[in-house]
């Protein structure tokens, strides 16, 4: 059984609130009346009002919680974060349905997937694909780093994720790995209304097997120096190019 999780800061608290996770809340003690203090007290009344047991407490017994993370005077217990069954995420996306969904192929790094998080939720991508081993989960730092937004997008966790893009292919959504080995340019690509956008972990890129797997390895142009972007970066530019192709 998965521990309750603490959160922090309020964009993840109130998104938490949204849905309907927080167990308890301890606020900053304060008689700022400033825009931080008022936003936790609009949460705290958020809360009280549900029924939740709100406490406010001294700073340092925040910190003792936290210690060096920032909570911006702000946390609370909520229940494990609430992954989607890829199942069921499959039916509620079944074809001719258009369907933009992200997979990480062993990302790391809890920056990198809460900024891919964030961006998916901004980008209205229908859902993002996660493994649940040697990857990242959605962590506190996660939420925190997604500034509220990672409870705005269907996050999916598998066991295999080479099973999962055989899944997604199935379901007529086309799959496309972002690597530096493509010989097709993002410029020069015009995807499908159905697609998966692929991306692989910070250190070891895109697994072969996900590699063979995908319908077209696709790069991204990079007239500079740099060889590559980084693995959010990297997510957030097929978004934007889906987008523009797919305003909707």
């Amino acid at each position: 059984m998965q521990k309750d999780n603490l959160v922090y800061g309020p964009h993840s608290v109130s998104d938490a609130l949204d849905t309907n996770r927080v167990k308890r809340l301890w606020i900053l003690d304060t008689s700022d009346k400033g825009k931080a203090a008022q936003a936790r007290d609009e949460i705290a009344s958020r809360a009280e009002k549900s029924g939740i047991k709100v406490e406010r407490v001294a700073r340092s017994y925040l910190d003792s919680r936290m210690g060096r993370a920032n909570h911006q005077g702000i946390i609370a217990i909520v229940t494990p974060f609430p992954y989607a069954d890829f199942s069921v995420w499959l039916e509620k996306n079944e074809p001719p349905t258009p369907c933009l969904v992200i997979v990480l192929d062993g990302i790391q790094d809890p920056g990198n997937l809460g900024h891919i998080l964030r961006m998916s939720a901004g980008f209205n991508a229908d859902g993002v694909i996660i493994p649940d081993r040697r990857a990242c989960g959605v962590t506190p730092t996660v939420e925190k780093t997604s500034a509220g937004n990672a409870g705005k997008v269907p996050v999916i966790m598998v066991n295999n994720l080479v099973r999962s893009i055989e899944a997604l292919k199935e379901n007529d959504i086309w799959c496309y790995a972002a690597d530096k080995s493509g010989k097709v340019l993002l410029t020069e690509i015009e995807f499908p209304p159905r697609m998966a956008w692929i991306i692989g972990g910070e250190h070891e890129g895109i697994s072969r097997l996900m590699m063979e797997k995908c319908d077209e390895v696709v790069s991204i142009p990079m007239p500079g120096p740099i060889e590559s972007f980084n693995a959010a970066t990297s997510a957030v530019v097929g978004l934007y190019e889906y987008r523009r192709q797919y305003p909707g």
